[in-house]
């Protein structure tokens, strides 16, 4: 919870980046600064939850509804971030990361290059009525400027996407239909 540069010198230094050094990892210390900052529990008394999800977390959500979950795509499988005990939990072997470039019909293949990517997954089902999509694609959104500026403060190269190959992920994670794969980042460095 310490360290980073003041919060005016992280946003004037934010920017997208679609360069990495596929030969430079990211030490597991700086990739758990940056899940942290972006979907962590950051009170001492997170005891209480919504729906399964610790509350008391760094990204503020519409109705406390905590329905953003983080996972990491790197060369060896997919990770979901466990935020209560800040730790990373093993959901599919093996390298994913092609998913997160896109489709047959539009890739971005730079993505490759980057040693991990975070995807945010939002569950709209956490809440009713008409806006329930918007709050949880608006909650995601949150999540994802964390991560960014998280990257800023730690010199990490990022840029937020919306292409993926969503269906794909989906089947991979065994996501409902209302759990969305919203938003995802390359992360590594230049």
């Amino acid at each position: 919870m310490q360290g980073g540069m003041p919060v005016n010198e992280v946003v004037a230094s934010r920017h997208s980046s679609r360069t990495f050094n596929p030969a430079r990892e990211v030490p597991d210390s700086v990739l758990g600064q940056i899940l942290w900052m972006s979907v962590g529990v950051n009170r001492a008394k997170a005891d209480h939850d919504m729906g399964g999800n610790p509350a008391d977390r760094c990204n503020p959500t519409a109705i406390n509804r905590q329905e953003v979950t983080a996972y990491v795509f790197d060369r060896d499988g997919v990770w979901e971030y466990m935020p209560r005990t800040h730790s990373l939990a093993l959901r599919a072997e093996g390298d994913h990361r092609a998913l997160m470039a896109g489709t047959a019909e539009f890739s971005q293949d730079f993505v490759l290059d980057a040693p991990a990517s975070i995807l945010l997954v939002t569950d709209a089902s956490r809440f009713e009525g008409d806006r329930a999509m918007a709050c949880a694609l608006l909650d995601a959104g949150i999540a994802n400027q964390n991560l960014n500026l998280a990257c800023a403060s730690l010199g990490v190269a990022t840029v937020p996407r919306a292409t993926m190959d969503a269906a794909g992920i989906s089947a991979l994670l065994g996501l409902s239909p209302m759990q969305i794969p919203a938003l995802n980042n390359p992360v590594g460095y230049e």
